[in-house]
C-alpha cells in the first residue's frame, strides 16, 4: 500500500463545455515530486433538469500542458505543508500527449473513475507530468458539469 504524504483536490466549479478536445482540468506535476490520481468525479450542475446524453469521455497523459483556462482552488485533504501540483480547469487548447483511457457516462448520473492502487495514473516530472480529464467529443449541447 502506497503511503501518501499529502492527499490533494481540485476542483472544476459549474463550467459550460462546448467543445473537443476541452480539458476539464489539467494538473501538472512540479520538478522532482510523484504525483498518484486517486479518483476523477464529474457530476452534472445543471439542476432538476440535466441534460439527457450520454458523453465520451477521456484521460489523458502527455509531456506539453494546453494552453488558457484558470487556476483551480486546491484543497489540502491528508496532510501539511504545501500542495505542489499546479491545476488549471476549462483548458482551452490540448497540450501534447496521448489518450490512455476512454469511456463514456450519462451526464445525468455523473462519473466516477477510481482504479485498484496498482491502476492509479502516476505523473513523474521529466516524463509524462501532464494529466488531463477531455471531453473527446464535443456535447451535443452545453453541458455544465463541476
Amino acid at each position: 500500500m502506497t503511503d501518501y504524504v499529502r492527499v490533494a483536490s481540485a476542483s472544476l466549479e459549474s463550467t459550460a463545455l462546448t467543445l473537443i478536445d476541452d480539458p476539464l482540468v489539467e494538473l501538472t506535476c512540479p520538478a522532482n515530486v510523484t504525483i498518484d490520481v486517486i479518483r476523477v468525479e464529474i457530476g452534472a450542475a445543471e439542476g432538476a433538469t440535466p441534460i439527457d446524453e450520454t458523453q465520451p469521455v477521456a484521460l489523458w497523459k502527455g509531456t506539453v500542458a494546453g494552453s488558457g483556462g484558470g487556476a483551480a482552488t486546491e484543497r489540502l485533504i491528508r496532510g501539511s505543508g504545501t500542495i505542489l501540483g499546479a491545476v488549471a480547469t476549462n483548458v482551452t487548447t490540448l497540450g501534447t500527449g496521448n489518450e490512455f483511457y476512454h469511456t463514456s457516462y450519462h451526464t445525468q448520473n455523473g462519473w466516477l473513475y477510481l482504479p485498484v492502487p496498482e491502476e492509479r495514473p502516476q505523473l513523474v516530472s521529466g516524463s509524462d507530468d501532464i494529466f488531463a480529464v477531455v471531453f473527446n467529443v464535443a456535447p451535443q449541447v452545453s453541458i455544465t458539469t463541476s
